[in-house]
């Protein structure tokens, strides 16, 4: 697993635990397609050892992944665009950063709260607009997951495309470099590990929705959740983003 060195909160405000990060990860990750095959380096898998500020999440994958190259890997952005691009983590780190407590509700009734870090889908859009034709964006994760959001969802003030997580770039674990957080949203709403954001022009069932009784859209229903960092204590929920908690 990737070590990072302590440094202090100022240090990592100004950059400075992201650059050590990324100097530090050259030598770790191969995937579903070839355009992707180099985001990937190294033989070993993602673990699913919960320890550290991350110990109250749940740790899920679709398939087995191997660790994704911070070097290497792009964020490409696809479909119906008229001038597709790719972006190096460097260049996304240099957006509008935006940070936010939220919680993410698994449908499997257990929940967690963190500190989220990203930028705005909508900072993202104004470099790589749609064409008017595009209704929703299809995204390509790491461990082969795909969901849809409908651009409307993603354009909501508390959607983040989240790079870190407590304080800290995310971990393989939880979705490194790049994860999607949409606290209304079920958790398999909120793809990880992103490699393409495809601009699509009709609702995809994304893959859980495919393999489950689970709806495409994912909003949050009434009813009860067992927050993990109470002990799964049963609390009632009334639908939508968890706030009283």
């Amino acid at each position: 697993m990737r070590q990072i060195t302590k440094l202090t909160r100022r240090l990592f405000l100004q950059g400075g635990l992201w650059a050590i990060a990324l100097l530090g990860w050259n030598g770790l990750r191969p995937s579903a397609t070839a355009w992707a095959a180099d985001s990937f380096i190294g033989t070993d898998f993602v673990g699913k050892t919960r320890k550290g500020k991350h110990r109250s999440f749940y740790i899920n994958f679709w398939k087995p992944m191997r660790r994704i190259n911070p070097q290497s890997w792009r964020l490409k952005i696809s479909g119906l665009c008229d001038e597709p691009r790719s972006f190096t983590l460097t260049e996304l780190l240099k957006l509008p950063t935006r940070s936010q407590s939220s919680r993410l509700k698994c449908v499997e009734c257990w929940s967690a709260r963190a500190q989220w870090s990203g930028f705005s889908f909508k900072d993202l859009q104004q470099i790589v607009p749609p064409q008017a034709s595009a209704q929703g964006v299809l995204f390509h994760c790491g461990d082969e997951y795909k969901e849809y959001l409908p651009l409307k969802a993603l354009h909501q003030d508390r959607v983040l495309l989240v790079h870190s997580m407590n304080g800290e770039p995310l971990s393989d674990a939880h979705g490194f470099p790049l994860r999607l957080i949409a606290p209304s949203k079920y958790g398999y709403k909120n793809p990880k590990a992103i490699l393409e954001m495809e601009y699509v022009s009709e609702q995809q069932a994304g893959t859980w929705s495919k393999i489950g009784p689970y709806s495409s859209d994912g909003t949050i229903l009434p009813g009860t959740d067992h927050p993990l960092e109470y002990g799964k204590e049963p609390r009632r929920i009334s639908g939508g983003e968890i706030t009283d908690y």
